[in-house]
């Protein structure tokens, strides 16, 4: 590995009131094997320090973490938005790290060609957000099958229908 550090999952949102986490997996890795792992979160949290993962369990709408040192619901919203990393050397050999990331591809709607370039995704708790910047502005896509139809890897482009509402043409 040649990053000393690997992202493991983004901190969607708390669940119940003792600081445990939803999160969106960053690698096909199940968590059980990170736990004792040391984390650390990006952007750093005031308080967030001397990270440890002490829990995992499924939650409705993926995994839960119980994090050391995230013991109350204040510190768990703290996190809400967070990359928690880890040190590679603490993901077992094999591990798939080929986690697709559209930042900086091109998108192009059927109807009004290109809307601009990736900029940001947004996790939710349904379905992520892609935040495009360029000719109409910033616009925010949801990544669902109606909307999105190709993703070509090579070109950097993505194919896309809006749905009515989702650009302001006035």
């Amino acid at each position: 590995m040649d990053a000393p550090f690997v992202p493991v999952a983004r901190v969607v949102k708390t669940h119940g009131l003792q600081g445990e986490v939803a999160v969106k997996p960053l690698l096909d890795l199940p968590f059980d094997v990170l736990l004792d792992a040391e984390m650390w979160a990006v952007p750093p949290v005031a308080g967030a320090t001397g990270l440890r993962l002490t829990g995992v369990r499924q939650g409705p709408k993926g995994p839960l973490l119980t994090i050391a040192g995230v013991d109350t619901l204040a510190a768990g919203r703290a996190l809400a938005g967070a990359t928690l990393l880890v040190r590679a050397s603490s993901v077992p050999e094999g591990w798939d790290d080929d986690e697709f990331d559209p930042v900086g591809y091109t998108v192009l709607d059927t109807v009004r060609g290109s809307l601009g370039t990736i900029i940001d995704v947004i996790y939710t708790g349904a379905n992520d957000v892609w935040e495009i910047d360029g000719p109409f502005g910033s616009v925010l896509i949801p990544v669902i099958d109606d909307v999105v139809h190709e993703i070509d890897d090579d070109a950097r482009e993505i194919s896309v229908t809006l749905l009515p509402g989702l650009l302001d043409e006035d």
